[in-house]
């Protein structure tokens, strides 16, 4: 019964914020992924707020395997869309966290990856001052651990 409230929440939650909620069937690269509505509907996803490299660049297959192992095969939550000039969306995806199962779509997918330096901070994506403030951060530090992108100067 616990189980059916938790995930009962999660659909709420997520719909109650976002425009879709999707399972993720592909992942294309750092900063690109594809999901399947309940509907049968594809989408194709860009993640709001960050760039990461494309897979011939430096880190580019690293941000995409990190973007893989974070949403492939999940329930994601997409929360702010905006359509793209090629029809794709740009949204904020957020899952369910690997190591804490049930405690819903918490993890911001692109801010992970910031997080462990696989991305930069787009800022010219529309974004909430906290946000900002967020993404802002995760950057920073990862160019203070002089982790991934920021090993070099």
């Amino acid at each position: 019964m616990r189980r059916i409230s938790t995930l009962l929440l999660m659909t709420l939650a997520c719909t109650a914020v976002a425009q879709e909620e999707c399972r993720v069937t592909a992942v294309h690269s750092g900063d690109r992924l594809s999901c399947q509505t309940r509907d049968g509907t594809s989408l194709s996803i860009r993640l709001r707020g960050i760039d990461a490299p494309v897979s011939d660049q430096p880190f580019g297959e690293r941000a995409r395997e990190a973007l893989q192992r974070l949403t492939l095969g999940r329930t994601a939550c997409l929360r702010a869309t905006q359509p793209e000039a090629d029809g794709s969306l740009r949204a904020a995806v957020w899952v369910e966290p690997a190591d804490c199962p049930d405690c819903g779509q918490t993890l911001d997918a692109g801010r992970a990856l910031l997080s462990v330096g696989l991305a930069r901070w787009r800022q010219t994506d529309e974004q909430t001052a906290e946000e900002k403030g967020q993404y802002e951060f995760e950057e920073q530090e990862a160019r203070a651990r002089r982790i991934g992108l920021w090993r070099t100067p």
